[in-house]
């Protein structure tokens, strides 16, 4: 309802004193101010290994700044202001990176689950990664909590403290974070579009402080800022191109710094700490299935291994060992009593991303690469460099062809090692599961065996499930959805293994990959696989394929299993290279091998851990809608009391109460549907209105005289007595009476949750008398 007159103070001032055309002079700052989050949050991408952090992030930065902008414009305190922050880091983090997780977009107790053990998976894996890192769930969430803090803060020291340099110091903690963590990559240029969004801020924030606090300047603003402005912009940008291209030219520029702060060169023999492959398994099977990661030209198919994981923490799988630095022989070697096959491979390192070189496990040999490093015993090649993009390097590998009669003389009193049977406390209902799977068996290679054939006859494979090797995702794969990809399944084998003294660990590599006419395999992302491997005796590491549409070349014979990998056209099926048919087969040993189905496994139960019915997609859509109501039923009252307490508080005089008591009377009228006509005066309307909605004769003549006293503080040229004040707020809160004691309970129910309100509303003109207009 509008007033008769312009009030002085805004309705939407914040608790700092600011006003609405306050933060208009800001809104320049404001945009600077994003513009250096976001340079920032770029700069950032230094620590990660591609660019796909970048959007999750910057969404994080835009929505805090906007987020903290609209807080003060509607006028809320600095406590509410950083909710309303956090909760648009919350909103972000579920919509972005967990979206998943949600009902519909509606945050669930499952997104802060899985929010919580992606960032305990992280920091586990912090103090083992090395920048450039991969784009995890754990490190992305934590990231845009980063960002989401540092604009929270710099938002806060810029427009609630007004401050110049302060707002500064939280987007530069974000770039020396990764500055001092990231790879040196684009240094020049981060640094440089740093300094100048800094700069841009200073200068654009220090006039906005300027034209808001010195009167002389602000009669002057227009001239006086925009000569400022051209003249920052000179020289700012002067000393960002001088810093960017003349700065590296300087004598000794390239030499080494007096304190090196960094870890010691890459060349040597040295302990390396590797961070899990798996993290990154699941988001090359889905962002990058059809990007090709190396090509090989080889003798024979093979499953093309990076690493080994031998270590296992309750959350992942990871690899704690020593390399040597190798020339061309590889030491190692296999067994005399285990016939092998030479094969000869030629790669080309494209865009895998990472440390590891794939080989044919076991390598014997490698040419045409220097400085690399070796562990035996895991079978792993790692580069000097941070990537093994680009190399190209021939190796030798001795590829064993196991027999399953062979396989059933392991010896068992041989071991890698007790660190490949250390386990955490598992549910009881895995160990038991395990237990009773491999209870037949009478030999390591049958119980090895009898485990891979439970989960190719019982499970299905489906990327559409949760990440994660932890207690609940271990149950949930093996007890509810009994679905899941590469990772669960290599994840679940291995620790089951374990558990009934199986020495085992996870491999991480590729299948095979589409040959050419050429005879070269071209790998793609698609191919990323995840496989256990048992120790049996003097056999050494045996590899078993547990996932559904997979199935290693040359391992048939003591697999069961054909061989099988992704179909370029599908990800969720697979292409065998040589149908065949096979049926149950007797282990080696005596003991039969049998495949158990659902009815014949009994786990012991859920224990009451896991639900076995999830709400169907109506009872879903029922909850968030009633979600939503619940919010606009608790929210919207709370908003219009507070407008309306905001709305008194900023009636900063006699004159300006008297105005918003004739406002208040005017928007009862107008809920009764009665507005006032753009034409009408003030004196008018207060004959009109009250009688048209039909209101009893005292709520008329409050009106009435409401109306006289209204125009009266329209014009008035001073303060009114305070008499007058209380006379027309009486009046008001008469009229409000008779409007709401007219309508039935439903129509006040509708009064009461009507937002329209809250809306935003453009300045108009009214008649304060005839022939005079007031700006209202």
């Amino acid at each position: 309802m509008p007033t008769p007159s312009q009030s002085k103070t805004s309705a939407n001032a914040g608790p700092t004193g600011s006003t609405a055309a306050e933060d208009d002079a800001f809104l320049g700052s404001a945009l600077a101010l994003t513009a250096l989050s976001l340079v920032a949050t770029v700069g950032m991408g230094r620590l990660f290994k591609d660019g796909s952090f970048l959007v999750p992030m910057g969404a994080t930065a835009l929505a805090v700044h906007a987020v903290s902008w609209w807080a003060r414009r509607l006028g809320l305190g600095l406590g509410a202001g950083l909710l309303a922050g956090v909760g648009a880091v919350g909103l972000t983090v579920a919509w972005v990176a967990l979206p998943h997780t949600t009902a519909y977009g509606i945050p669930w107790a499952g997104t802060w689950h899985a929010a919580g053990q992606a960032l305990s998976q992280s920091w586990a894996e912090f103090s083992k990664v090395v920048a450039p890192a991969p784009v995890t769930k754990g490190f992305l969430i934590a990231s845009m909590g980063g960002v989401g803090v540092t604009a929270m803060l710099a938002d806060w020291a810029a427009y609630r403290v007004r401050a110049t340099f302060e707002p500064l110091l939280p987007s530069f903690t974000l770039f020396l974070f990764a500055s001092a963590l990231g790879a040196p990559r684009h240094r020049a240029a981060a640094t440089g579009f740093y300094v100048a969004a800094a700069l841009l801020f200073l200068v654009v924030h220090q006039a906005a402080l300027r034209a808001d606090t010195t009167a002389w300047f602000a009669s002057r603003s227009r001239g006086g800022v925009g000569a400022l402005l051209q003249g920052a912009a000179v020289i700012g940008l002067t000393a960002v191109l001088a810093a960017v291209f003349v700065g590296p030219s300087l004598p000794g520029a390239g030499a080494k710094g007096l304190i090196s702060w960094r870890k010691a060169g890459d060349s040597g023999n040295r302990d390396r700490v590797t961070t899990s492959p798996l993290v990154d398994i699941r988001g090359r099977l889905v962002s990058l299935s059809d990007i090709e990661v190396f090509t090989v030209k080889s003798t024979a198919r093979a499953y093309w291994q990076l690493t080994t994981l031998d270590t296992f923490d309750g959350r992942i799988w990871s690899s704690n060992s020593t390399y040597r630095t190798v020339k061309n022989t590889l030491p190692g070697g296999i067994t005399d009593e285990v016939k092998q096959a030479k094969v000869v491979q030629d790669f080309r390192i494209e865009g895998l991303d990472a440390i590891w070189l794939p080989v044919a496990y076991r390598p014997a040999r490698i040419d045409g690469v220097k400085g690399v490093s070796y562990n035996a015993e895991l079978g792993s090649i790692i580069s000097k460099q941070s990537t093994s993009d680009g190399l190209e390097y021939k190796v030798e590998s001795e590829i064993p062809e196991f027999r399953p009669d062979a396989l059933a003389t392991a010896d068992a009193a041989l071991s890698p090692g007790r660190r490949f049977l250390d386990l955490p406390v598992l549910p009881s209902q895995v160990t038991r599961l395990a237990q009773q799977l491999t209870a037949g068996a009478t030999t390591q290679y049958a119980r090895a065996k009898a485990l891979q054939d439970f989960f190719r006859n019982n499970f299905k494979y489906d990327l559409r499930v949760r990440p994660g090797h932890d207690d609940r995702a271990l149950l949930n794969f093996l007890f509810r959805d009994r679905r899941g990809y590469c990772e669960q399944f290599a994840g679940a084998y291995a620790a089951m293994a374990r558990a009934v003294g199986l020495p085992a660990r996870v491999a991480v590599g590729f299948t095979p990959g589409e040959p050419d006419d050429d005879g070269v395999f071209h790998v793609r992302g698609l191919n990323a696989h995840a496989w256990p491997e048992v120790f049996l005796g003097q056999f050494g590491w045996v590899a078993f394929e547990p996932t559904p549409g997979r199935g290693r070349p040359g391992a048939e014979a003591y697999t069961g299993v054909a061989e099988a990998q992704a179909n370029p056209a599908d990800i969720t099926t697979a292409t065998t290279a040589t149908p065949t048919t096979t049926a149950t087969t007797a282990a080696p040993g005596g003991t039969a091998t049998t495949r158990p189905r659902d009815s014949q496994v009994d786990a012991g139960g859920n224990g009451g851990l896991l639900p076995k019915r999830r709400l169907s997609p109506f009872l879903r859509a029922l909850a968030v809608v009633a979600v939503l109501a619940l919010l606009w039923l608790v929210s919207v009252p709370l908003l219009l009391r507070r407008r309306r307490a905001r709305r008194r508080a900023g009636a900063a005089n006699p004159v300006e109460r008297v105005l918003v008591a004739w406002q208040e009377a005017g928007e009862a009228l107008a809920r009764a549907g009665t507005p006032q006509r753009p034409s009408e005066t003030v004196h008018e309307y207060a004959r009109r209105g009250p009688a048209a909605a039909s209101l009893d004769q005292e709520a008329q003549q409050a009106m009435h005289a409401l109306g006289q006293q209204a125009a009266m503080a329209s014009y008035a040229a001073g303060a009114l007595p305070a008499e007058t004040v209380a006379r027309s707020v009486a009046a008001a809160t008469t009229v409000e009476a008779a409007v709401r004691r007219q309508a039935g309970w439903r129509t006040r129910w509708a009064w009461m949750l009507d937002a329209r309100p809250l809306l935003p509303r453009r300045t108009r003109q009214i008649t304060g008398k005839a022939g005079s207009r007031r700006a209202a």
